[in-house]
């Protein structure tokens, strides 16, 4: 993984082509949605939306600038499920009628892209190692549950 500080002093994640297509992707989104209705409906989809999509760049700088491989990877999951809640709401724009068919397909088509490149930054990256609980048999004490 490389240095999180650039040369001059800029961040270096700026210059990863998977941010700077998140980033492009996050500010399409927002021009969308100042171009919404302003109906109820229209601002709480628009709100969620910037949320979401504004969530893939900014997990992926952060995800650049901690010190692990692992912390990184984690970001970037992180990003990648923010990608895909964002195409979820793209979906519900199209369906109630706030966003053209074209409009729609030009922004899964930029999600679909910027998926491929998290999954592509992901894969040489190491795994954090999981913890997982065994499963333990629970006992309930009779006197406790008839006081519940």
């Amino acid at each position: 993984m490389q240095s999180a500080e650039g040369s001059k002093g800029r961040a270096a994640f700026r210059s990863l082509i998977l941010w700077q297509k998140a980033q492009a992707l996050a500010a399409e989104l927002v021009l969308l949605v100042d171009w919404l209705p302003s109906t109820r409906s229209a601002a709480a989809i628009g709100n969620q939306l910037i949320r979401s999509g504004a969530s893939v760049p900014a997990n992926i700088a952060e995800g650049y600038g901690r010190y692990s491989e692992a912390a990184y990877r984690n970001h970037l999951s992180i990003a990648r499920g923010s990608l895909f809640e964002t195409e979820s709401w793209i979906d519900l724009l199209l369906r109630s009628r706030l966003v053209s068919e074209e409009q729609a397909e030009s922004l899964v088509n930029s999600c679909e892209e910027v998926s491929r490149l998290i999954t592509a930054t992901m894969k040489p990256l190491k795994a954090a190692h999981s913890i997982r609980e065994e499963p333990a048999e629970y006992a309930i004490d009779p006197d406790i549950s008839s006081t519940l």
